[in-house]
């Protein structure tokens, strides 16, 4: 799928996931302040905006679930 094919809020998700994955190492507080951040902006930039802020969200729930089901 090329790139045109996406949406904003797709593009501003995948963006995120490729290049701030990282973050994972940062508490699942701060990873939820920057998820509110993104997905509060209003204006031309709000659909890409909120794909970057959900990424943020999911990363936080991911972080905040592997310390409570630790892997096997």
């Amino acid at each position: 799928m090329s790139r045109r094919d996406l949406s904003d809020f797709e593009i501003g998700y995948e963006y995120v996931r490729k290049r701030y994955s990282i973050l994972a190492k940062r508490s699942r507080q701060d990873l939820w302040a920057l998820g509110i951040a993104y997905l509060q902006t209003r204006g031309s930039n709000a659909e890409l905006s909120r794909g970057m802020g959900f990424y943020f969200l999911e990363l936080g729930i991911k972080t905040r679930l592997s310390a409570i089901i630790p892997d096997n």
